[in-house]
């Protein structure tokens, strides 16, 4: 293997290991890409500003669905552990709002942002 496909086939990293109702997840570090891919699908939705601002509460408890599908991976396979199907049921787990700050702290953007405060 060259060493640009060795750079390219590395695991993400860890930021933080937490549990989760019995199951452990880890919040790993979001890449420029993903980040990128987050801001464009949620501007597609009509939940993101120009700004980067979320248009509505709705709009910002979406955007931290989009960050927990993004950044939680499974800490036994390394995998994501949800994805973008899942972020309307994300939104009845209270477990989310308890990772909230972790959440958006990997993303460089504050919890009262999210919630356009």
């Amino acid at each position: 293997m060259s060493n640009k496909h060795k750079l390219l086939a590395k695991n993400r990293r860890v930021l933080k290991s937490v549990e989760v109702d019995g199951v452990k997840v880890n919040i790993i570090k979001p890449t420029m890409g993903d980040r990128l891919r987050l801001i464009e699908q949620a501007r597609e939705a009509g939940e993101m500003t120009e700004k980067n601002e979320p248009t509505g509460d709705r709009a910002g408890a979406r955007m931290l669905g989009r960050i927990a599908v993004c950044v939680l991976h499974d800490a036994e396979t390394g995998r994501p552990m949800f994805s973008v199907n899942d972020i309307d049921e994300l939104l009845d787990e209270t477990w989310l709002e308890d990772l909230a700050a972790d959440l958006t702290d990997v993303f460089n953007v504050s919890e009262e942002k999210m919630r356009g405060k």
